[in-house]
C-alpha cells in the first residue's frame, strides 16, 4: 500500500466533490460572479458535473492503485485528515440537498407588482 497514491486519490475525490456542490447548489452565484447569463448558467452546471465526474473517477482510480501496489510503507503520511475531509463534504452536501428541499422558496416579485402588509 502506497500512501501517498492514496492520498493523491483521496484529494482528487474530494476535489470532485466540490465541484459537484458547486454546480449544484450555488451555480447562480458563480454564474453571476463569471458576469454569465442564463444559458451560460446551465453550461456552467453540467461543466461543473463533468468535472466533479471526472476527477471523482480518477481519483477512485487513484485510490484503488495505490492500495494494490506493493511498496515501502517508511514514509510518515498521514491519511486520516484528508479522509476526513472527504467524510465531511459528503456530509456537506447530504446537508444542502437537505435544507435546499426542506426550505420555502419565495417566488420573486415581477416588475410592476406590489407587497400587500
Amino acid at each position: 500500500m502506497r500512501k501517498r497514491t492514496i492520498r493523491s486519490g483521496l484529494r482528487f475525490m474530494i476535489a470532485g466533490i466540490v465541484c459537484v456542490i458547486l454546480a449544484t447548489f450555488f451555480h447562480a452565484q458563480i454564474s453571476n460572479l463569471l458576469f454569465a447569463g442564463m444559458a451560460d448558467e446551465g453550461k456552467l452546471t453540467f461543466l461543473g458535473f463533468f468535472l466533479g465526474w471526472m476527477l471523482s473517477g480518477y481519483g477512485a482510480l487513484w485510490t484503488v492503485a495505490g492500495f494494490v501496489q506493493s511498496g515501502p510503507n517508511s514514509d510518515r503520511v498521514r491519511l486520516a485528515p484528508t479522509f476526513l475531509l472527504l467524510v465531511s463534504l459528503v456530509i456537506l452536501f447530504f446537508v444542502l440537498a437537505y435544507e435546499s428541499m426542506s426550505s420555502p422558496r419565495v417566488p420573486p416579485l415581477q416588475p410592476g407588482e406590489t407587497i400587500n402588509i
